[in-house]
């Protein structure tokens, strides 16, 4: 089954929040085995949006997902997250003091002599 979703029949003109996007899933039919997410009408998507859009994709494994009506700069947000996504994160920590408490009593001396 195909299904089309107007991203702006659920949201307004703007994507923003990994939270938002998370209200996705529940538009997606369990019977869909492709997925046409329309753009039309949206001028803005945040990068938490659009991260949080590959999850569930990435999910979504027996979906074929297929975008329709994006702008440049939604194509762009997309790519730059995608490009991100392919990448090993690096964390630095640098000089971080790293403590273990063995119970809650030792972390709340520890808070308290701060």
């Amino acid at each position: 089954m195909t299904q089309t979703i107007r991203l702006q029949d659920i949201y307004s003109a703007d994507l923003y929040t990994r939270s938002r996007a998370s209200e996705l899933r529940a538009s997606i039919s369990p019977e869909a085995d492709q997925v046409t997410l329309d753009f039309e009408g949206i001028g803005f998507m945040s990068r938490s949006f659009a991260d949080e859009l590959c999850n569930i994709m990435d999910d979504q494994k027996a979906v074929r997902f297929q975008f329709v009506n994006r702008t440049a700069d939604i194509e762009a947000m997309m790519q730059k997250v995608a490009d991100g996504r392919s990448r090993e994160r690096k964390r630095g920590v640098g000089n971080a003091k790293m403590y273990e408490f063995t119970d809650m009593e030792k972390l709340s001396e520890f808070l308290l002599a701060m």
